[in-house]
């Protein structure tokens, strides 16, 4: 079953297994290979983090209530 919800309390290995798309186009929030640093279902909110070109970079994206899904990578 796939999880409705993941916090920085949640161990880095478990998040590194998901990747946040949007529910109604199941297109990728963020770029590939974000780690996902808490996402919840329910308030539709996230915030990832990322590196490029060695820079790292980190994204709160708020979509509608039920607006993303965590999927499996």
């Amino acid at each position: 079953m796939l999880p409705t919800k993941l916090t920085p309390a949640d161990p880095e290995t478990e998040r590194c297994r998901y990747k946040i798309v949007r529910a109604d186009t199941l297109a990728d929030v963020g770029p590939p290979g974000a780690l996902i640093l808490s996402a919840s279902v329910e308030t539709g909110e996230c915030e990832l983090r990322w590196t490029v070109n060695g820079e790292s970079k980190q994204e709160k994206f708020f979509l509608l209530a039920n607006g993303l899904r965590i999927v499996t990578r």
